[in-house]
Order: C-alpha cells, then sequence, then structure tokens
C-alpha cells in the first residue's frame, strides 16, 4: 500500500474534488449537485478514491470517514 501522501498523489484532480467535498460533509446527492454530475459518476470517483488510498472495506469500517481522515492528515 503506498503512504498516503503518495496515494493522494494518485488522484485526478476531480476525485481531489469529490474527496474534498467528501470532507466537508457533503453527501453524494450534495456532491453531484455542486460539480454538475450524477450520482453516479460520484460514486464512480467515490470507488476510485477509496482504491487509491486503500481505504478498508470491511463491514465495521466507514470508508469516508478513513479517507477523509486520510485527506486530512496529509493536507492539514
Amino acid at each position: 500500500m503506498l503512504a498516503a501522501h503518495d496515494a493522494l498523489a494518485e488522484l485526478t484532480s476531480r476525485e481531489h474534488e469529490v474527496l474534498s467535498l467528501i470532507a466537508t460533509g457533503r453527501s453524494d446527492l450534495g456532491i453531484s449537485a455542486t460539480l454538475f454530475v450524477t450520482r453516479k459518476t460520484v460514486e464512480f470517483h467515490t470507488q476510485n478514491i477509496f482504491r487509491k488510498l486503500g481505504v478498508p472495506a470491511g463491514q465495521h469500517d466507514n470508508r469516508r470517514v478513513h479517507a477523509v481522515l486520510t485527506f486530512l492528515h496529509e493536507t492539514g
């Protein structure tokens, strides 16, 4: 697995936008309205973010929280 900084560098600019909106607490619907894309597109980007950041997919893990924590750790 890549270090958090390296993993964030792997994100596209749109994935960075989506992740930053997730970090502000936006839902997929809110993100889609902000970026003028479909919810399906937001879901696609979100799944790519999870994959690139190596976010765990366990039943007891909140993937959005893990992604935001990685984002905040590297940008804060």
